[in-house]
């Protein structure tokens, strides 16, 4: 197991080996360190000054997703027939205090 004592989450893949399975639960356990939450959207007009790991916010949703402070965690820029677009994947940053509070128990 990776990560801290106390909840278990599933991987629901199965992996070829327990190299595999590890490595697995370890980047998961990194991704829930890194957010609470995820939100993904595709902006009409491209971004192309965006990029994975910069820091953000939105504008124009409820306030609990206006006021946090996102991180994007995927991004992909298209150009086909509809024009320059940007689909975002981005993770929320929990607090420092949360993080910590989660892996000491």
């Amino acid at each position: 197991m990776e990560g801290a004592e106390g909840n278990v989450y599933v991987l629901r893949k199965t992996y070829p080996n327990e190299e595999a399975a590890r490595r697995a639960a370890a980047a998961r356990w990194q991704q829930l360190q890194r957010g609470a939450a995820e939100f993904s959207i595709t902006l009409a007009r491209g971004r192309a000054d965006l990029y994975p790991e910069m820091h953000g916010t939105v504008s124009g949703f409820k306030s609990d997703i206006d006021n946090q402070d996102w991180i994007i965690s995927r991004i992909e820029h298209v150009i086909d027939d509809s024009g320059f677009t940007t689909r975002l994947e981005l993770e929320a940053k929990i607090a420092d205090w949360i993080a910590e509070r989660a892996t000491t128990g």
